[in-house]
């Protein structure tokens, strides 16, 4: 019997540490999303690469999304960085667009995610779906494609050309930008933990999703558009296109203008 209560508490604690580290789930698959590149270019060739790669001590992972693909970041409690790659392109023949695939390197070297093909800038994409410790600091930037971050308790920097950002259950120093696509920012708990958030977009629209109960100095604003809120706020500046409030006890800023686009508030149950 005794050997029986020992043989179950061994296995139990198997399965406790299993379950601390059970391998992410991607969901970025070949099936994902939309492609056309015009009638001269219209075989698609596409294949997912899964890497590892050691956490970066003391300083970012860098992220570069390339010329085309987006970067998609979720912080879990693993120990290392687990990494998706879709890589895919187009030609006027399969044989051709298999081969510009084939052709793409990713790099994981000096703490940066980089893929790279000769002669072929503008002729494959690379998105990828990336599981980072959430203490990990990240830099990241794209050109064609968007940038998704959930999760994450740590300094994060992004900037990207055409693309939309979207933002979800962050804490530590977040700063970034994109130029062409709108920001979707859902906080969450009872207030930011760290330094604050400071995002902007030059043509987007803003949509907020904020607690109940959320305490914070929220800042955002709008150069052509409307400020439309789902609780009571007082709107200021030229046209009313500036919202300045404090939301609870308040406490650090959180920030997102738009010079282009309009900008919605809407509050949720904690």
């Amino acid at each position: 019997m005794k050997t029986l209560f020992s043989a179950l508490a061994l296995a139990l604690v198997t399965f406790s540490v299993n379950a601390q580290t059970a391998e992410p789930q991607f969901e970025m698959s070949c099936g994902d999303g939309s492609w056309f590149r015009g009638n001269s270019e219209n075989k698609r060739f596409c294949e997912t690469r899964d890497l590892t790669m050691t956490a970066p001590v003391g300083q970012p992972l860098t992220i570069r999304g390339g010329a085309n693909g987006g970067i998609t970041v979720h912080g879990w409690s693993g120990p290392n960085v687990r990494i998706r790659a879709k890589v895919q392109s187009w030609a006027s023949s399969d044989a051709d667009a298999q081969q510009r695939v084939k052709d793409v390197t990713i790099s994981t070297a000096n703490n940066s995610l980089l893929a790279t093909a000769p002669g072929r800038d503008n002729q494959y994409s690379v998105s990828y779906e990336i599981f980072v410790p959430r203490q990990t600091a990240l830099v990241m930037n794209t050109v064609n494609g968007g940038i998704s971050v959930d999760n994450m308790q740590s300094d994060i920097t992004f900037e990207a050309v055409n693309g939309g950002v979207s933002l979800a259950g962050l804490g530590g120093n977040v700063t970034g930008k994109t130029v062409n696509g709108g920001l979707n920012i859902t906080l969450s708990g009872s207030q930011w933990d760290g330094k604050g958030l400071d995002v902007e977009t030059t043509n987007g629209g803003i949509t907020w999703q904020l607690p109940k109960d959320y305490s914070a100095q929220l800042f955002t604003s709008t150069n052509m558009g409307s400020i439309r809120a789902g609780f009571p706020v007082t709107k200021s500046g030229f046209m009313r296109k500036e919202l300045a409030t404090t939301l609870g006890k308040g406490g650090a800023p959180v920030k997102a203008v738009t010079t282009n686009g309009g900008v919605s508030l809407v509050q949720g149950r904690n």
